[in-house]
């Protein structure tokens, strides 16, 4: 489906609509004879959700590139010059106001004496004239003295294949074209198009956080509450720049703001990350026997990421064996006790200060303190139960004496 500007500003142009609402895909089937129309069917309806996205989310307007320069010419010296009537634009990347891509994937040199050049994105970038039609030159009235460059999404058919005829012959059309291809038409206007004017911020604007020097599209500011979905008045082109020449075609200024609607990209927008130090809340257990192995501590606290490491200080009588992360709130550490924590112990306890390092290196120093219990404090060992005999204790089998069983009475 195509459509002509309806806004009477600066032409038209065959391009797409933007108020098809396409709700409709086929459903595949076995033993379905597909036609190309149900081929055609999906096709369209998922180019006519992305059109949509596009428009109502992203907006319209020039994302990247398509500046347009004053076009240039190597003279036989060497040196280079002005081209009179001629600019150039630049490759960028544009959306539609009918939420379509365009792609300007070439230089192209655009001449103010014509209405402007169509092209096909993906073609070599050739600016080579037609052998079989001579481009016809038509210098603006002396009146004028400012044009306007602009682009609109064009799409052509390509390809041709032969196809079979059906019947007789008769009305069958012995070539098909078997591509769509998408392009782009650049355009020299009398006036720049519609919706393209950039829009100061209202004084009404309910941001006080945005500066009333700021260009961007106040409707969301001035218009608080919930805003209406965006018509297709603003026809199919996009503004690049507004050229001022003089009567000869001496390229005199281009304003490449004047008439330039400019999409909200996220594209260059970008945050650096920071280093953030894990924290420890606690140590578990705070008890502990010296000397002991592989006692197992649980570290809590925040930030602790794939290859955090703890360790204590080396004149701490404790040392790390293993760390394990479980989560990103809790180590699991695998600890050792030397025998000289209990001598270092002042009142039964002993400090020692955990060091916690993400890989990134970001670090935290926590100081705990342990409650240390020597292992062999009295250095003889525990008696034993009562009732055990030093015959058991040998043999590590019960006596006869501790067996035997109470008389009756």
């Amino acid at each position: 489906m195509s459509t002509n500007s309806n806004c009477g500003c600066g032409g038209g142009g065959m391009t797409t609509a933007c108020d098809s609402a396409i709700a409709e895909l086929p459903r595949y089937y076995p033993r379905q004879l597909i036609t190309p129309d149900d081929l055609t069917l999906e096709q369209n309806y998922f180019r006519d959700r992305m059109r949509r996205h596009n428009r109502l989310l992203h907006g319209w307007g020039v994302v990247c590139g398509a500046l347009v320069c004053p076009a240039t010419t190597t003279n036989t010296d060497g040196t280079s010059s002005l081209v009179p009537w001629n600019v150039q634009v630049q490759t960028g990347y544009i959306l539609g106001p009918y939420g379509d891509e365009i792609i300007l994937d070439c230089a192209r040199t655009v001449d103010l004496r014509t209405s402007g050049i169509s092209g096909v994105t993906g073609e070599p970038c050739l600016d080579a004239p037609d052998p079989w039609c001579t481009q016809v030159y038509t210098a603006p009235p002396a009146t004028v003295t400012m044009l306007y460059i602009a682009v609109q999404y064009k799409q052509s058919m390509m390809r041709p294949v032969r196809v079979q005829p059906v019947g007789c012959g008769c009305s069958n059309s012995t070539c098909e074209y078997s591509r769509w291809h998408d392009g782009y038409e650049i355009g020299v206007l009398q006036s720049c198009p519609c919706c393209c004017q950039p829009a100061t911020l209202s004084q009404t604007t309910a941001n006080t956080n945005v500066s009333p020097t700021n260009t961007m599209n106040s409707v969301s500011f001035a218009t608080p509450g919930n805003p209406a979905c965006p018509d297709c008045a603003c026809g199919p082109w996009v503004g690049l720049a507004q050229v001022t020449f003089d009567q000869s075609g001496n390229i005199q200024k281009i304003d490449n703001c004047a008439c330039r609607r400019i999409v909200v990209s996220l594209s260059q927008v970008s945050r650096s990350c920071t280093k953030v130090p894990p924290t420890v809340t606690s140590l578990n257990p705070t008890s502990i026997q010296s000397p002991a192995t592989n006692v197992t501590m649980t570290v809590v606290g925040t930030g602790f990421y794939c290859g955090t490491t703890a360790e204590f200080e080396t004149t701490d009588p404790l040392t790390v064996a293993q760390t394990q992360v479980q989560d990103a709130q809790t180590l699991m550490l695998a600890v050792n006790v030397s025998a000289a924590a209990a001598s270092a112990a002042a009142g039964g306890n002993v400090t020692a200060t955990l060091t916690v390092t993400n890989i990134d290196g970001a670090s935290v120093a926590y100081p705990a303190k342990f409650a240390v219990t020597s292992s062999t404090a009295s250095g003889t060992a525990p008696s034993p139960p009562t009732g055990v005999t030093a015959q058991a204790r040998a043999t590590g089998r019960p006596s006869k004496a501790s067996t035997a069983k109470t008389p009756k009475n």
